[in-house]
């Protein structure tokens, strides 16, 4: 079947708009599941899960296929990630301490360096009373980034590297299985990096061994895969269902992203799809705010807030001060 032309091979560098309708169907998930819940079914995370296996195959291709130096990655990813972020962070503090709830530095710091899911116990990041939840899932790509350039480094071949990635991948639903089955285990642990980096690695170490091309039955099947993975994320499902099926299902989906059948590529191509997909960061980060106060404003009203906010985000903020920062290089 022939395919749309602007499905690109997905490990060349340079901008796949595909991959823009992967984002803004994930971005378009989390609204839902913030903002049109359906009872039993968790969505949102459903779209997390997505991004980060998104980034994974992503990294893979950057870190290993393509070999782009360290210093030239790490700087690209402080651009994309670091003005947007730090404005966020600065405002959510700054406007509690102007309401007169103010939190402590270690708390603060925490948050901007990206270990709040872990330190300070107390509160939880879920507990703080500020719209900072949701950045657990930024925590743990930014402990993959570092663990996969880690990998990067040592410079094995790209096999091992994958399979160094596959047997990480072993390790954390094995942490998953041992936490689920504590007495106490730790709170939330499943958006702590030693769980939820299962989606990230196995994106990044199936991309390392993937076959190019799928014969076209199989990309039926794989459609069928991903409606039976959604299913995994209704309440009370079997563990191995979170933490095997869903991972492995969406890093197949990524990975081949340019050969499902043609009727969900032209959803991915959709432009107003991508376009979601191009502001889903932005939408990501202020989303959060509106959705932890929509019992105040209606799910609508707070749904155009976050839009407007991520929209101003975007074009004053991340858009031209990721530009700048790549142009210094």
């Amino acid at each position: 079947m022939a395919q749309p032309a602007d499905a690109a091979p997905l490990s060349q560098g340079g901008h796949v708009p595909l991959l823009d309708g992967w984002r803004g169907l994930a971005i378009l998930l989390v609204l839902q599941g913030h903002f049109a819940p359906i009872a039993g079914l968790e969505l949102g995370r459903l779209g997390v899960d997505a991004f980060f296996c998104l980034s994974g195959m992503l990294m893979a291709s950057i870190l290993f296929v393509r070999g782009t130096p360290l210093p030239l990655f790490y700087r690209r990813r402080a651009a994309r990630i670091l003005p947007a972020f730090v404005l966020f962070v600065a405002m959510v503090y700054l406007v509690a301490w102007l309401a007169g709830h103010a939190h402590s530095a270690k708390e603060f710091f925490s948050t901007l360096l990206f270990l709040r899911t872990y330190w300070p116990d107390e509160p939880d990041i879920w507990n703080t009373g500020l719209p900072i939840g949701h950045l657990w899932s930024l925590n743990v790509e930014e402990h993959c980034y570092m663990l996969l350039s880690l990998l990067a480094v040592l410079g094995v071949a790209r096999r091992l590297q994958a399979g160094v990635m596959l047997a990480l991948c072993l390790a954390t639903v094995l942490v998953f299985y041992h936490y689920g089955s504590m007495a106490h285990p730790p709170e939330s642990f499943e958006i702590r990096t030693e769980t939820a980096a299962v989606f990230v690695l196995a994106a990044a170490g199936y991309h390392l061994v993937r076959p190019q091309r799928l014969p076209t039955p199989l990309a039926w099947l794989m459609l069928g895969l991903l409606l039976y993975t959604a299913q995994t994320y209704r309440h009370g499902v079997p563990w191995w269902a979170s933490a095997v099926v869903a991972p492995m299902a969406l890093a197949v989906a990524v990975n081949h992203a340019n050969q499902l059948p043609h009727l969900l590529l032209r959803l991915l191509n959709w432009a107003p799809l991508r376009q979601l997909g191009v502001w889903s960061y932005s939408l990501y980060l202020w989303q959060q705010p509106f959705f932890m106060f929509k019992s105040k404003l209606t799910a609508p009203l707070a749904l155009a807030g976050a839009l407007a906010a991520a929209l101003l985000s975007f074009y004053l903020v991340e858009q031209p001060m990721r530009r700048w920062l790549n142009g210094r290089g």
